[in-house]
């Protein structure tokens, strides 16, 4: 039997036994997930403590010159394809930035952009529900003239001093403007929103290509957030949007 006199050494290595208890209660899926879809290349997972003395457990990769690759960290763990929904697997198959899923601790996330006119008025809102593989958008929007109109996620979360502070659509891929662009199109494209004749609109889309999980390239909670316009005339969904002008705006802000 072992005495240890120096508390902050005895404290380590009760955080370390702590952690060898998560892995042994995880690696049994991680196992199965490397024989299952991973090739040959073998999966481990590590516990190692930070600097601030919390216990960090992290998933590695043998490459095919058997060195370890970097740690992922739980903030970048991402559904496998075939995985079930709300469940996470890993596999040296998956690359982390180009997985179709999303970290499971975001489903179930909502945002929530509270539109307003060029005068301050109130028009509505347009809320965001994250799904296991992409965001359902809501629109339940007043005021506007009757008729279509562009409806686009912008890449800066800001609608001041005036809607151009908003600047362009959200287009983390540089792709080009609208669905019909043989290049793609902006992350932030979304269909026309139609108003009826006493100027309120509804809509729900579906898109997989943006997330509210955070620590990706087409997250809507980068640096600097991302907002809702939705413009005077309809998008072309063309490579011109000829959407004109800005007449509500929203910053998008995390429920």
């Amino acid at each position: 039997m072992f005495y240890f006199r120096n508390s902050v050494f005895k404290t380590r290595l009760l955080a370390i036994a702590a952690a060898t208890v998560l892995i042994s209660a995880v690696v049994g899926a991680v196992v199965a997930a490397s024989s299952s879809g991973g090739g040959d290349n073998e999966v481990r997972i590590i516990a190692r403590l930070t600097d601030d003395g919390r216990t960090e457990v992290a998933l590695q990769i043998r490459d095919a010159d058997h060195a370890w690759g970097e740690p992922v960290l739980p903030l970048h763990r991402f559904l496998a394809a075939e995985s079930e929904a709300g469940r996470w697997r890993s596999s040296s198959s998956i690359q982390i930035e180009d997985s179709d899923g999303v970290d499971p601790t975001a489903v179930g996330l909502t945002a929530t952009a509270a539109l307003s006119s060029p005068d301050g008025e109130p028009m509505g809102e347009v809320t965001f529900t994250q799904g296991p593989r992409g965001v359902l958008i809501q629109a339940r929007v007043s005021g506007l003239e009757a008729g279509p109109h562009g409806f686009h996620i912008h890449e800066t979360g800001s609608c001041e001093p005036d809607f151009g502070a908003a600047g362009g659509h959200f287009n983390p891929t540089s792709a080009g403007h609208g669905p019909l662009h043989e290049g793609g199109h902006h992350a932030g494209d979304i269909p026309n929103l139609i108003a009826h004749d006493d100027g309120a609109g509804l809509a729900d889309y579906y898109t997989e290509d943006v997330t509210l999980a955070s620590g990706v390239v087409h997250s809507l909670f980068d640096a600097d957030g991302s907002a809702i316009v939705i413009h005077d005339n309809p998008d072309s969904y063309g490579e011109d949007a000829m959407a004109g002008g800005r007449v509500a705006c929203g910053v998008l802000s995390l429920d």
